[in-house]
């Protein structure tokens, strides 16, 4: 399974920490050799051997091929194996301090980046801020101006461009960020493969954490917290097909358990028939629907839910016969203005003469239905 790339990480630690640690006990002894030499050379020699012990000490412990982890598990054993055996001692311990300082010093720079941080500045006005950074992209940034970033030559913002992009994280900048991996500079290359491995690893260690909630306490919010990730994971655009059908199901199977522990709580009833949907298990996902219309607080959402589930299933028959019901009942009301419009498109808007949708629909039905 994905999360299964934590575990890869976590080994790729143990491995150049051991490297470290074998490197400074050999580094040790090569000093301790110098300083208690004999008349004899062998004592000179043994010494040698063992500060270039102490620099092929990040070759052998580490991985031979940068892999999943390429900068920790490859790359930086051997820039830690160059400054060792060439700068003996002074390098060993420079490269100790900057590898193990740099996650806590380094920060992101960059144009757009900046930008993004004023955007949250208040300067003295009431505003009400997007609590989801997804939400922000969308109203204020957009992607085609990062896009376009992305497309120009100015390497300070494309790397604050890529920057953004893995704070944001949706699937549209998992896409991004994709189509960067092919862009003709190295650097742009190096940050997008960078951003992508870094939000592979904040899924994972997410996924680590809720599954161990969800173990540990066994209550209906652990399970939909993790619920919630799986489906967060699915949509992001960072897994492949079949990993993405495995997350859904996993997201279904814990929205069940969350239902099953809370079966008041109607929020998470609704959550599960989306990730039904999403999932194409489309029986339970009508089952669900059908019975929250009944509900005048959940009737639009759960017709606007029938309407998916029939439209994804390709039954155009059910899906005209539904929204002529939809036409047919008074006008529902929807604080959430994505749901309006979802409905005023299903009231207002047709694709085709109804004639000529009927005629289609009676072939269309024997298929699907």
């Amino acid at each position: 399974m994905y999360f299964s790339r934590s575990r890869v990480i976590r080994r790729a630690r143990w491995r150049l920490l051991g490297a470290f640690a074998a490197s400074y006990l050999f580094e040790s002894g090569a000093v301790w050799l110098y300083l208690n030499r004999a008349e004899g050379h062998w004592h000179i020699y043994a010494a040698v051997a063992a500060h270039l012990l102490s620099g092929l000490s990040f070759i052998l412990f580490t991985s031979p091929k940068p892999r999943a982890v390429p900068g920790m598990a490859f790359y930086y054993p051997r820039i830690a194996a160059l400054f060792t055996i060439f700068m003996p001692l002074i390098g060993l311990a420079g490269i100790s301090m900057t590898l193990f300082t740099s996650r806590i010093l380094m920060r992101s720079q960059g144009l757009a980046e900046e930008y993004k941080e004023k955007a949250y500045e208040g300067g003295g006005i009431d505003v009400d801020l997007p609590t989801d950074i997804t939400e922000f992209l969308y109203d204020e940034v957009d992607v085609h101006p990062i896009a376009d970033i992305l497309a120009g030559d100015d390497m300070e913002m494309k790397r604050g461009a890529v920057n953004l992009l893995r704070r944001i994280g949706s699937a549209e900048a998992v896409n991004l960020l994709r189509k960067s991996l092919s862009d003709e500079s190295a650097e742009v290359r190096f940050y997008a493969h960078t951003a992508l491995t870094r939000l592979e690893e904040d899924y994972a260690e997410a996924v680590d954490k809720a599954r161990f909630r969800a173990e540990r306490y066994d209550s209906a919010q652990a399970h939909a917290e993790l619920a919630s990730v799986y489906r967060n994971y699915a949509r992001s655009g960072l897994p492949e097909v079949n990993m993405q059908e495995r997350s859904m199901v996993l997201a279904c199977e814990h929205w069940r358990k969350a239902v099953e522990k809370d079966e008041g709580n109607k929020d998470y009833l609704m959550r599960l028939a989306e990730s039904c949907v999403e999932s194409r298990e489309f029986t339970e996902a009508l089952h669900i629907y059908r019975g929250m219309i009944v509900d005048p607080e959940l009737e639009l959402e759960s017709r606007l839910g029938i309407c998916r589930v029939f439209f994804d299933m390709g039954n155009f028959i059910a899906l005209f016969q539904e929204v002529e019901q939809l036409r047919a009942r008074p006008e529902l009301k929807a604080q959430d203005p994505f749901k309006k419009l979802i409905y005023n498109f299903w009231l207002e808007n047709k694709t085709a003469d109804e004639e000529v949708l009927t005629e289609n629909f009676d072939e269309v039905g024997h298929e699907f239905g």
